[in-house]
Protein backbone atom coordinates (compact mmCIF):
# COMPACT_ATOMS: atom_id res chain seq x y z
CA UNK A 1 0.00 0.00 0.00
CA UNK A 2 1.42 3.34 -1.03
CA UNK A 3 1.18 5.97 1.70
CA UNK A 4 1.63 9.71 1.34
CA UNK A 5 1.85 11.96 4.39
CA UNK A 6 1.64 15.75 4.50
CA UNK A 7 1.08 17.81 7.67
CA UNK A 8 -0.35 21.28 7.36
CA UNK A 9 -0.07 23.33 10.01
CA UNK A 10 -4.88 40.75 11.27
CA UNK A 11 -7.96 40.75 9.59
CA UNK A 12 -11.39 39.71 10.91
CA UNK A 13 -14.33 39.94 8.56
CA UNK A 14 -17.62 41.25 9.84
CA UNK A 15 -18.99 37.72 9.55
CA UNK A 16 -16.32 36.42 11.90
CA UNK A 17 -17.00 39.15 14.44
CA UNK A 18 -20.70 38.40 14.39
CA UNK A 19 -19.99 34.70 14.93
CA UNK A 20 -18.22 35.61 18.15
CA UNK A 21 -21.58 36.84 19.40
CA UNK A 22 -23.31 33.63 18.19
CA UNK A 23 -25.57 35.29 15.64
CA UNK A 24 -27.48 32.58 13.78
CA UNK A 25 -25.70 31.41 10.62
CA UNK A 26 -28.73 31.44 8.34
CA UNK A 27 -29.71 34.87 9.66
CA UNK A 28 -26.26 36.09 8.65
CA UNK A 29 -26.89 34.85 5.15
CA UNK A 30 -30.25 36.61 4.90
CA UNK A 31 -28.72 39.86 6.14
CA UNK A 32 -25.73 39.95 3.82
CA UNK A 33 -26.80 38.05 0.71
CA UNK A 34 -28.83 39.37 -2.18
CA UNK A 35 -29.67 35.76 -3.09
CA UNK A 36 -31.35 34.66 0.11
CA UNK A 37 -34.06 32.70 -1.72
CA UNK A 38 -33.00 29.13 -2.36
CA UNK A 39 -32.44 28.24 -6.00
CA UNK A 40 -33.61 24.64 -5.84
CA UNK A 41 -37.13 25.35 -4.58
CA UNK A 42 -37.87 27.38 -7.70
CA UNK A 43 -38.14 24.03 -9.49
CA UNK A 44 -40.73 21.30 -9.02
CA UNK A 45 -39.29 18.05 -7.76
CA UNK A 46 -40.33 14.72 -6.32
CA UNK A 47 -39.13 14.71 -2.71
CA UNK A 48 -38.84 11.48 -0.74
CA UNK A 49 -37.70 10.96 2.85
CA UNK A 50 -37.25 7.72 4.77
CA UNK A 51 -35.49 6.23 7.74
CA UNK A 52 -33.34 3.26 6.75
CA UNK A 53 -34.41 0.93 9.54
CA UNK A 54 -31.56 -1.53 9.05
CA UNK A 55 -29.08 1.24 9.90
CA UNK A 56 -29.27 2.07 13.59
CA UNK A 57 -27.03 5.14 13.79
CA UNK A 58 -24.20 7.30 12.40
CA UNK A 59 -25.06 7.43 8.71
CA UNK A 60 -22.47 9.93 7.53
CA UNK A 61 -21.73 9.87 3.79
CA UNK A 62 -22.97 8.80 0.37
CA UNK A 63 -21.81 8.50 -3.24
CA UNK A 64 -23.26 7.34 -6.55
CA UNK A 65 -21.79 4.64 -8.79
CA UNK A 66 -22.92 5.17 -12.42
CA UNK A 67 -21.56 1.75 -13.37
CA UNK A 68 -24.11 -0.04 -11.17
CA UNK A 69 -26.67 2.78 -10.90
CA UNK A 70 -26.59 2.33 -7.13
CA UNK A 71 -25.64 4.39 -4.10
CA UNK A 72 -22.95 3.59 -1.55
CA UNK A 73 -23.49 4.98 1.94
CA UNK A 74 -21.10 4.83 4.89
CA UNK A 75 -21.40 4.86 8.68
CA UNK A 76 -18.66 5.77 11.15
CA UNK A 77 -19.68 3.52 14.05
CA UNK A 78 -20.09 0.72 13.22
CA UNK A 79 -17.80 1.21 10.25
CA UNK A 80 -19.79 -0.22 7.35
CA UNK A 81 -20.56 0.55 3.72
CA UNK A 82 -24.12 -0.02 2.48
CA UNK A 83 -24.96 -0.44 -1.17
CA UNK A 84 -28.42 1.05 -1.75
CA UNK A 85 -30.78 1.27 -4.66
CA UNK A 86 -31.84 4.78 -5.67
CA UNK A 87 -34.84 4.54 -3.32
CA UNK A 88 -32.64 3.95 -0.29
CA UNK A 89 -33.21 0.20 0.06
CA UNK A 90 -30.22 -1.83 1.23
CA UNK A 91 -28.78 -4.28 -1.30
CA UNK A 92 -25.76 -5.43 0.71
CA UNK A 93 -23.49 -4.51 3.63
CA UNK A 94 -19.69 -4.31 3.36
CA UNK A 95 -17.77 -4.52 6.63
CA UNK A 96 -14.77 -2.22 7.15
CA UNK A 97 -11.91 -3.50 9.31
CA UNK A 98 -9.09 -1.44 10.81
CA UNK A 99 -10.64 1.95 10.15
CA UNK A 100 -11.63 4.23 13.03
CA UNK A 101 -14.00 7.04 12.01
CA UNK A 102 -15.19 6.69 8.42
CA UNK A 103 -17.04 9.90 7.59
CA UNK A 104 -17.54 9.93 3.83
CA UNK A 105 -17.12 7.99 0.60
CA UNK A 106 -16.72 9.02 -3.04
CA UNK A 107 -16.74 7.12 -6.31
CA UNK A 108 -13.61 7.45 -8.46
CA UNK A 109 -13.96 5.17 -11.50
CA UNK A 110 -14.47 1.50 -12.41
CA UNK A 111 -14.52 -0.32 -9.03
CA UNK A 112 -12.48 2.29 -7.15
CA UNK A 113 -13.72 4.42 -4.26
CA UNK A 114 -12.13 6.67 -1.65
CA UNK A 115 -13.20 6.80 1.98
CA UNK A 116 -12.19 9.53 4.40
CA UNK A 117 -11.36 8.70 8.03
CA UNK A 118 -11.54 11.65 10.42
CA UNK A 119 -9.60 10.05 13.27
CA UNK A 120 -6.86 8.77 10.96
CA UNK A 121 -6.74 12.19 9.23
CA UNK A 122 -6.70 10.95 5.67
CA UNK A 123 -8.37 9.10 2.85
CA UNK A 124 -7.96 5.57 1.55
CA UNK A 125 -8.45 4.15 -1.94
CA UNK A 126 -10.42 0.90 -1.88
CA UNK A 127 -11.82 -1.50 -4.46
CA UNK A 128 -15.44 -2.65 -4.33
CA UNK A 129 -16.53 -5.36 -6.75
CA UNK A 130 -19.87 -7.13 -6.97
CA UNK A 131 -18.50 -9.80 -4.61
CA UNK A 132 -16.95 -7.55 -1.95
CA UNK A 133 -18.27 -8.16 1.57
CA UNK A 134 -15.34 -7.05 3.74
CA UNK A 135 -12.47 -4.55 3.35
CA UNK A 136 -9.37 -4.36 5.55
CA UNK A 137 -7.53 -1.05 5.91
CA UNK A 138 -4.20 -2.71 5.14
CA UNK A 139 -5.62 -3.83 1.79
CA UNK A 140 -6.21 -0.24 0.68
CA UNK A 141 -4.57 0.46 -2.66
CA UNK A 142 -3.29 3.88 -1.58
CA UNK A 143 -3.67 6.31 1.30
CA UNK A 144 -3.08 10.00 1.78
CA UNK A 145 -2.66 11.44 5.28
CA UNK A 146 -3.23 15.14 5.92
CA UNK A 147 -3.91 16.66 9.33
CA UNK A 148 -5.22 20.23 9.46
CA UNK A 149 -7.00 19.94 12.80
CA UNK A 150 -6.52 22.39 15.62
CA UNK A 151 -9.23 20.66 17.67
CA UNK A 152 -9.27 16.88 18.06
CA UNK A 153 -12.97 16.35 17.35
CA UNK A 154 -13.16 18.52 14.22
CA UNK A 155 -11.39 16.99 11.25
CA UNK A 156 -12.02 15.72 7.73
CA UNK A 157 -15.73 15.24 7.08
CA UNK A 158 -16.19 15.18 3.34
CA UNK A 159 -14.52 13.97 0.15
CA UNK A 160 -15.32 14.19 -3.57
CA UNK A 161 -13.40 13.58 -6.79
CA UNK A 162 -12.91 15.54 -10.01
CA UNK A 163 -12.45 12.73 -12.53
CA UNK A 164 -11.27 14.87 -15.45
CA UNK A 165 -8.49 16.67 -13.57
CA UNK A 166 -7.61 14.00 -10.97
CA UNK A 167 -8.41 16.26 -8.02
CA UNK A 168 -9.74 15.22 -4.62
CA UNK A 169 -11.77 17.79 -2.71
CA UNK A 170 -11.61 17.47 1.08
CA UNK A 171 -13.79 19.32 3.58
CA UNK A 172 -12.49 19.95 7.09
CA UNK A 173 -15.46 20.31 9.44
CA UNK A 174 -14.47 23.38 11.47
CA UNK A 175 -11.74 24.91 13.65
CA UNK A 176 -10.71 25.63 10.96
CA UNK A 177 -13.26 25.23 8.19
CA UNK A 178 -11.24 24.36 5.10
CA UNK A 179 -11.63 23.09 1.56
CA UNK A 180 -8.41 21.40 0.43
CA UNK A 181 -7.60 19.93 -2.98
CA UNK A 182 -5.14 17.13 -3.73
CA UNK A 183 -4.17 16.90 -7.41
CA UNK A 184 -2.20 14.15 -9.15
CA UNK A 185 -2.66 11.39 -6.59
CA UNK A 186 -4.50 8.75 -8.62
CA UNK A 187 -2.37 9.14 -11.74
CA UNK A 188 0.90 9.10 -9.74
CA UNK A 189 1.79 12.60 -10.90
CA UNK A 190 3.59 15.10 -8.65
CA UNK A 191 1.22 15.94 -5.79
CA UNK A 192 -0.16 19.47 -5.74
CA UNK A 193 -2.01 20.42 -2.55
CA UNK A 194 -3.99 23.64 -2.39
CA UNK A 195 -6.32 25.36 0.05
CA UNK A 196 -9.32 26.80 -1.77
CA UNK A 197 -9.74 30.17 -0.10
CA UNK A 198 -11.77 31.42 -3.08
CA UNK A 199 -14.45 28.79 -2.45
CA UNK A 200 -14.96 29.51 1.24
CA UNK A 201 -14.34 33.25 1.46
CA UNK A 202 -18.08 34.07 1.26
CA UNK A 203 -19.20 31.11 3.37
CA UNK A 204 -18.67 32.34 6.91
CA UNK A 205 -22.37 31.90 7.64
CA UNK A 206 -22.05 28.12 7.17
CA UNK A 207 -21.44 26.93 10.71
CA UNK A 208 -19.58 23.82 9.60
CA UNK A 209 -18.74 21.78 6.51
CA UNK A 210 -20.28 18.33 6.84
CA UNK A 211 -19.88 17.22 3.21
CA UNK A 212 -18.65 18.30 -0.21
CA UNK A 213 -19.66 17.18 -3.68
CA UNK A 214 -17.94 17.99 -6.98
CA UNK A 215 -20.31 17.73 -9.94
CA UNK A 216 -18.33 16.25 -12.83
CA UNK A 217 -21.03 17.28 -15.33
CA UNK A 218 -20.83 21.05 -14.81
CA UNK A 219 -17.95 21.52 -12.32
CA UNK A 220 -20.22 23.02 -9.67
CA UNK A 221 -19.22 22.38 -6.06
CA UNK A 222 -21.81 21.71 -3.36
CA UNK A 223 -21.08 22.24 0.34
CA UNK A 224 -23.41 20.82 2.98
CA UNK A 225 -23.66 22.25 6.50
CA UNK A 226 -25.15 20.21 9.33
CA UNK A 227 -25.08 23.09 11.80
CA UNK A 228 -26.68 25.61 9.45
CA UNK A 229 -28.89 23.04 7.67
CA UNK A 230 -28.01 24.51 4.30
CA UNK A 231 -26.70 23.24 0.99
CA UNK A 232 -24.61 25.83 -0.81
CA UNK A 233 -23.42 25.77 -4.40
CA UNK A 234 -20.29 27.31 -5.90
CA UNK A 235 -20.39 27.54 -9.69
CA UNK A 236 -17.34 27.39 -11.94
CA UNK A 237 -17.05 31.18 -11.76
CA UNK A 238 -16.72 30.89 -7.96
CA UNK A 239 -20.12 32.50 -7.39
CA UNK A 240 -21.81 31.22 -4.24
CA UNK A 241 -25.55 30.70 -3.81
CA UNK A 242 -27.81 29.14 -1.24
CA UNK A 243 -29.09 26.11 -3.13
CA UNK A 244 -31.24 24.29 -0.61
CA UNK A 245 -32.53 25.17 2.86
CA UNK A 246 -33.42 22.06 4.83
CA UNK A 247 -35.92 23.98 6.93
CA UNK A 248 -38.01 25.36 4.08
CA UNK A 249 -40.62 22.60 4.01
CA UNK A 250 -41.89 19.76 6.17
CA UNK A 251 -40.22 16.98 4.21
CA UNK A 252 -36.78 18.59 4.12
CA UNK A 253 -36.99 19.42 7.82
CA UNK A 254 -37.15 15.73 8.72
CA UNK A 255 -33.45 15.55 7.80
CA UNK A 256 -32.18 16.51 11.26
CA UNK A 257 -28.41 16.11 10.86
CA UNK A 258 -27.36 16.22 7.18
CA UNK A 259 -23.97 14.59 6.73
CA UNK A 260 -23.55 13.48 3.12
CA UNK A 261 -24.55 14.48 -0.41
CA UNK A 262 -24.28 13.08 -3.93
CA UNK A 263 -25.99 13.34 -7.32
CA UNK A 264 -26.78 10.65 -9.88
CA UNK A 265 -26.36 10.65 -13.67
CA UNK A 266 -29.72 12.42 -14.09
CA UNK A 267 -28.85 15.21 -11.67
CA UNK A 268 -31.07 13.94 -8.85
CA UNK A 269 -29.82 14.81 -5.36
CA UNK A 270 -29.41 12.39 -2.44
CA UNK A 271 -28.69 13.53 1.11
CA UNK A 272 -28.12 11.29 4.11
CA UNK A 273 -27.78 12.12 7.78
CA UNK A 274 -27.66 10.83 11.31
CA UNK A 275 -28.94 8.58 12.61
CA UNK A 276 -30.35 6.81 9.51
CA UNK A 277 -32.06 9.45 7.38
CA UNK A 278 -32.29 9.32 3.58
CA UNK A 279 -33.60 12.15 1.40
CA UNK A 280 -33.93 12.09 -2.39
CA UNK A 281 -34.87 15.08 -4.53
CA UNK A 282 -35.66 13.95 -8.06
CA UNK A 283 -36.54 15.96 -11.14
CA UNK A 284 -40.06 15.55 -12.48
Amino acid sequence: MRKTTIFSIGFLSIFTLLHIFDLDDKLLFDIFSTKSQTMFLKKENNIYFKEIKEIRKNLSGITYNPKSNTLFAITNAPRDIYELDINGNILRVIKLKGFRDTEDITYIKDDLFAIVDEELSGFYIIKITSNTSKIYKEDSLKSFIIDVRTTENFGLEGISYDQKNDIFYLANERNPKKIITIKGFMLDNPIVMDEKFDIIEDNDYLGDFSAIYFDNENENIYILSDESRLLGRVDNNKNFSKYLDLEENEIYSQMKHPEGITKDKDGNIYIVGEPNHFLSIKKR
